[in-house]
């Protein structure tokens, strides 16, 4: 495992940062022009790319090459996934109470009326989850930035030449898979 984490490194971080990426230009995406349903697929996107993210992280991380701080980074994008995994837990809470034929009122034996406010309770905490990850991505700009350029400074021409080809088609690829909700 370590001798393939290692002679696939290189591209192991370019799956890692094309799909941390797109990631984040999702997040970043105004969620409040969406409506619930459009919410709640695109926060599964967002966590399907971050779970990706996060596996090719843990392959680099594996390398006798790997930085001192990619484990540090790999266990930020687990508090990432995390947070975005609360959001979406938020969303399919509000959807299910803004059904029509919504199970939980009718278990709670309560009017649609009186279900409003429990949904609106877990828009709100989505909201405020969602303000607090961008506060977390905006601090981690830069020490992304400096993970990338250790790379780019320490890796021989080869290697940089592969992570450069492997970024270039998981981007591509990491656009169509997560396309966001005007593709969608």
């Amino acid at each position: 495992m370590i001798i393939h984490t290692h002679l696939n490194r290189p591209v192991h971080l370019a799956r890692r940062d094309a799909l941390y990426e797109r990631a984040v230009e999702l997040l970043y995406l105004p969620l409040q022009e969406m409506d619930t349903a459009t919410r709640i697929a695109h926060l599964k996107q967002v966590l399907d790319g971050l779970g990706t993210a996060r596996k090719h992280a843990f392959f680099a991380s594996r390398s006798p090459q790997a930085f001192k701080r990619e484990p540090d980074f790999l266990r930020f994008l687990e508090l990432i996934h995390d947070n975005v995994q609360s959001m979406y837990s938020m969303m399919e809470h509000q959807a299910h109470l803004e059904e029509a034929e919504s199970f939980l009122c009718q278990f709670l034996k309560t009017t649609r009326e009186e279900c409003q406010l429990p949904a609106m309770h877990y828009r709100r905490r989505a909201e405020d989850l969602m303000g607090g990850l961008w506060q977390l991505l905006r601090l981690a700009h830069n020490p992304y930035r400096e993970l990338q350029k250790e790379f780019n400074e320490t890796a021989g021409d080869e290697d940089r030449k592969r992570y450069d080809r492997a970024f270039e088609g998981f981007r591509q690829e990491a656009q169509q898979r997560l396309p966001g909700p005007s593709a969608g």
